[in-house]
């Protein structure tokens, strides 16, 4: 079996670069606001950048917040990073978490202009997403993937690969003021 790469703040900074820019969003003025390691049973690390995220015809400044812990993500570290959004004056959020989300951090998300994402390992990302046979991987298939995370109708987490000009799914969560989601 082919070993991962370790992700490394600095690795998990480029992942989330790569991914934003796939999808077709222009990062610009990208600097640390936050780099904390997480006291164990996590053993991982929070690193926070600040900076603006561009798509056809809008902006907002945002906090990207890159979670690297071992459980499941809940909804106490939403509500965190929804305090560190405001601290930081930012319109938005982006939670890139290598781990699974808790249900309930998705319902705490739900109010809030954050966007919430899944980092996992491109063959997994690959078997799930039926691009092709599952166990045949092909050399273009990077070591890790981000896919965005939302609700299915029973509330459980939904994963869903991040395409290529599809940014759309970022964008609808920070674009659209809450209220307004909700109503729709």
């Amino acid at each position: 079996m082919l070993e991962l790469p370790d992700l490394t703040p600095e690795h998990f900074e480029i992942l989330v670069m790569r991914e934003l820019r796939k999808v077709g969003l222009e990062i610009s003025g990208l600097r640390i606001h936050r780099r904390t390691m997480l006291p164990e049973p996590d053993e991982g690390y929070l690193l926070e950048v600040k900076g603006v995220v561009r798509g056809a015809g809008w902006e907002r400044r945002v906090l990207i917040a890159c979670r690297r812990q071992q459980r499941p993500i809940v909804a106490a570290e939403v509500e965190l990073l929804k305090a560190h959004v405001k601290e930081a004056d930012a319109e938005g959020g982006l939670l890139f978490g290598a781990a699974d989300f808790d249900p309930d951090a998705l319902m705490t998300a739900e109010d809030s202009a954050l966007a919430l994402l899944r980092v996992t390992d491109g063959r997994t990302a690959f078997d799930t997403s039926g691009w092709g046979t599952p166990g045949h991987y092909p050399a273009w298939l990077p070591a890790y993937c981000a896919q965005s995370v939302t609700r299915d109708p029973l509330g459980q987490p939904r994963y869903e690969l991040l395409e290529s000009g599809k940014g759309g799914v970022i964008v609808e969560r920070l674009r659209t003021p809450p209220k307004e989601r909700r109503n729709a």
